[in-house]
């Protein structure tokens, strides 16, 4: 799945821009405390197929597990048209777990295949961030994490930034652990730092609107380079495999399984 821009909408919001957009994936927001959260199942539930239709992937945004909210938000959206949910505040492994048990219920229920429906943990606290690689690794389903810079800050009692020294140890820990469980690590961003939070490692954006949409796309796509070196390495890999051999080398750098895997998604 690729997610190199996400714009994120309240469900029930304006979607025209966002649609007519070249965003990968458009997330609709149910955690919003100030809307009634009924509309905003009813609208998530009404927007799916739209989304689907305008040929981008339908993402949700849905209430934490300890609200007593996430079993109906779960129930109101689970359809063909969905690709997968941000789950906020995922500060231990049990969350993930929880919100996985209720997809899979509703998958069943309406004749989806289980799994159909990724997750997204969002690492927004100290305490995310220190679990953050068993967070990633909690269920099969989960595609990526989704760190949030500005509640993270809040967390921590710092001031919040997208780019320089003051959260570096935060993001680079969130793309660390997402590189090592093989799913990807997302952003939310204002949108102008997009170039500088690739260049960190992170593999797309959740956005506020469409604006910085064609920014994203450009900024998380990998160049040329990268793309030939990936080919590189998955020929020799394979070659290797043929001759019995586990690990292939090219130049001085080690391809293993893990690294194979890699090169072969971003051929894909």
């Amino acid at each position: 799945m690729r997610l190199r821009s996400i714009v994120a909408i309240n469900a029930g919001g304006e979607m025209d821009a966002a649609l007519a957009s070249q965003a990968d994936a458009i997330a609709l927001v149910l955690n919003d405390a100030d809307q009634p959260v009924h509309g905003l199942r009813t609208a998530a539930a009404a927007a799916i197929g739209q989304v689907r239709d305008a040929g981008k992937h339908a993402l949700a945004t849905v209430n934490h597990p300890r609200t007593r909210l996430l079993r109906d938000d779960i129930e109101a959206i689970v359809a063909p048209g969905l690709s997968g949910v941000f789950l906020p505040h995922a500060c231990e492994p049990q969350d993930v777990r929880d919100l996985a048990v209720l997809l899979r219920e509703f998958e069943l229920a309406r004749g989806l295949e289980p799994g159909a429906i990724v997750v997204f943990p969002v690492i927004e606290t100290a305490r995310g961030l220190l679990r953050a690689a068993e967070i990633a690794a909690a269920a099969p389903r989960t595609a990526g994490l989704l760190f949030d810079s500005d509640a993270y800050a809040n967390d921590v009692g710092a001031r919040s930034e997208e780019s320089g020294p003051r959260l570096a140890y935060a993001r680079g820990a969130v793309v660390a652990a997402a590189r090592a469980c093989d799913v990807v690590p997302l952003v939310v961003t204002g949108g102008a730092e997009v170039h500088f939070l690739a260049q960190h490692g992170f593999g797309g954006a959740l956005l506020p609107g469409p604006g910085f949409v064609a920014q994203a796309n450009a900024a998380f796509s990998p160049s040329p380079a990268v793309v030939e070196r990936a080919g590189r390495e998955l020929a020799a890999y394979d070659a290797a495999r043929g001759e019995g051999a586990w690990v292939a080398r090219t130049g001085r750098r080690i391809v293993d399984s893990h690294s194979a895997r890699k090169a072969r998604s971003l051929l894909e």
